[in-house]
């Protein structure tokens, strides 16, 4: 009778059965919720530096993705999966975001086929899955390009947690060899990947394997995988500075920085508080920092006392503990601290508590179900209208950092790319009001006073750049990008000889700076030193080909040294470039006389003055004479 009621069961149409409906509604509901960001713009928080300034990707250089880092951060699929949206959508923001917000979708989904091949109760399955889909602090992950790293190492971290369990339950070797598989393809999305060992434990522990040797041996490739990944994030982590192991805070106050974040992500977790893309380190730890050590000892003890009685307790806080434990800031590494995206997969272990929780209280108060239910309901529907709220911060970089300055009003890093996106968009008024807003916040802000000499730069106003461009010297003697800049505020001073030392300092500090290649070639072109401008240039052609207009300098500086084919042919390339740019028809016409070409010369100066560039009439005259 059982066998026949089964099958009746198995014969029912996909779409009465409760899971199948279940994992469909709670996909489509995350994808509804967060599918308005791919009409989203980029952002100035590191995008441009990911994307748009990363050769690697603007370029598709798969040796310089896996071989080079990104502001410190090793992270070669990610940045693939950047450089392959870049070519598909010509650099448009959609795709991007499109892409984040669909491997959030699978993400989701694969929580909800890992629950139940855990055997969770369809309820829990549903609320934790929900909670991972819908959270708001979800949002920095998937409305933010640069975060591409969370969601495609999240995707790869999940698959691996089902087919590792897959391999637990069927012993099959192709399950474990796949596994090892996206574990390494998780590891290349973003460093987080590394505590997934500890997490392959856990899931031992919740389903009850014997722990022996062949257990820990099972665990060996991928704790080896994780050493060799997190050395090399170390080392690139290291070459970029970004490491801090005490300048700021010594070690023994970092302790306490790492409890203080413990907390915090706990109590966000249940109740999403101040919301922001940027938290700033505050000057001095108050006694809250210290006393929230108590709780966190707390919390990570309770697995001891309920290793046996409460696995599902255990389990969700080791799995929070093990996966949050490398993102504390004990080590500092960036503007990381309390960052949203860094509870991608430890909120996890939460949900699962947090729904177990809910599951007991159904089955301890059952006559109040109504209530309960009810109370689940409205929080979800909360949690949501939070999550549109926080979403929509992420629209544009205006909307971005006025949202940190209404968490932050003294943030001087918020008002400076506030300012750097004014100036972008050649609103200078605006642009300067929040650099000297910056600057005021923080007067060793180097950053900004560099950003404001680009503004006086832009207006003419040379002098103030210079001087804005000394203090941030003044504050970091090591960027390179500022003495670039104010060595082409020098050149237009025509103080050739100044220009010229802060510019080779620049490419010594950075030998592939695009700004101070071109800077120099125009300093050395202005000298009248031509066959050292084709060199700079060439450089930088090497780095950015088919810039139209570095192109033309370099034609110039041919016809000047009298190499009339180059110069023809180099305009020629400009020309197909940008076949609408009078100047270099012009530029070419001259090439062509030289070469005692009248006709082609002609033509093209006519087509010049076509196109709506001021010709010499004198010129035209002459070669219509020459051409009758």
């Amino acid at each position: 009778m059982n066998k026949i009621k089964h099958q009746a069961k198995q014969a029912l149409p996909w779409y009465k059965n409760q899971w199948n409906m279940g994992g469909l509604l709670i996909t489509v509901l995350t994808f509804l919720i967060f599918s308005p960001t791919i009409q989203y713009d980029f952002v100035n928080w590191d995008d441009d530096v990911n994307i748009s300034k990363n050769e690697n990707v603007t370029t598709f250089n798969l040796k310089g993705m896996f071989t080079e880092s990104v502001i410190g951060g090793y992270n070669p699929l990610s940045t693939l999966s950047l450089a392959a949206d870049y070519q598909i959508a010509n650099g448009e923001p959609w795709l991007f975001h499109f892409n984040n917000v669909l491997l959030h979708v699978f993400c989701t989904l694969l929580v909800y086929v890992l629950l139940k091949k855990l055997e969770v109760s369809f309820f829990v399955t549903v609320i934790v899955t929900i909670l991972f889909g819908i959270h708001p602090i979800r949002v920095e992950s998937v409305a933010w390009i640069t975060e591409r790293k969370d969601v495609l190492f999240g995707f790869f971290y999940l698959l691996t947690l089902i087919l590792y369990l897959d391999f637990s339950k069927n012993k099959k070797t192709t399950f474990y060899l796949l596994a090892i598989f996206t574990f390494i393809l998780s590891l290349l999305s973003k460093i987080q990947a590394v505590a997934l060992p500890f997490s392959l434990l856990l899931i031992d522990y919740l389903q009850s394997r014997k722990f022996n040797l062949k257990l820990v041996l099972e665990k060996v490739p991928f704790f080896a995988l994780s050493l060799i990944i997190g050395l090399v994030g170390i080392y690139f982590l290291n070459e970029q500075g970004a490491i801090d192991t005490g300048n700021i805070f010594g070690i023994e106050q970092r302790v306490f920085i790492g409890s203080y974040s413990f907390i915090i992500y706990i109590l966000k977790s249940i109740f999403p508080f101040k919301m922001s893309a940027l938290h700033p380190y505050t000057s001095e730890l108050n006694s809250v920092y210290y006393l929230s050590m108590i709780p966190a000892v707390a919390i990570a003890l309770i697995p001891i006392f309920r290793f046996k009685k409460n696995k599902y307790l255990t389990f969700g806080i080791l799995f929070f503990i093990a996966n949050v434990a490398f993102m504390l800031q004990v080590v500092g590494a960036g503007q990381g601290f309390l960052a949203d995206r860094f509870t991608y997969i430890p909120y996890l272990g939460l949900f699962i508590i947090y729904a177990k929780f809910a599951e007991i209280l159904l089955k301890e108060f059952y006559q109040y179900k109504t209530t309960i239910y009810a109370f689940v309901g409205i929080y979800l529907i909360a949690l949501t209208a939070i999550t549109i709220r926080q979403r929509n911060t992420w629209k544009d970089s205006i909307s971005l950092w006025n949202n940190v300055i209404e968490k932050y009003y003294n943030s001087s890093m918020a008002y400076n790319n506030l300012g750097h996106y004014y100036r972008k968009q050649n609103d200078y008024n605006n642009a300067l009001k929040n650099y000297n807003l910056a600057i005021k916040y923080d007067p060793k802000n180097d950053m900004a006073y560099a950003n404001r000499g680009k503004v006086w730069f832009d207006q003419g106003k040379v002098d103030k750049a210079i001087a804005d461009y000394n203090k941030s010297i003044e504050l970091d003697n090591n960027d390179a990008e500022t003495y670039s800049n104010r060595g082409a505020a020098l050149g237009m001073k025509k103080e050739y000889e100044k220009a010229l030392s802060d510019l080779n300092y620049s490419l010594e500090l950075q030998p592939n700076n695009l700004n101070a290649l071109s800077n120099r070639g125009f300093v050395f072109y202005n000298l009248g030193d031509f066959e050292k401008t084709i060199q700079d240039y060439t450089r930088y052609l090497q780095l950015k080909p088919n810039d139209p207009d570095i192109l033309n300098t370099v034609g110039l500086c041919y016809s000047s040294l009298k190499e009339y084919d180059k110069a023809i042919a180099t305009f020629t390339k400009c020309i197909i470039i940008n076949p609408n740019q009078g100047a270099f028809y012009n530029n070419r016409s001259y090439a062509y006389n030289h070469k005692r070409d009248k006709t082609n010369a002609l033509k093209d100066l006519l087509q010049a003055q076509n196109l709506g560039f001021k010709i010499d009439q004198n010129y035209l005259n002459y070669l219509r004479n020459n051409n009758s």
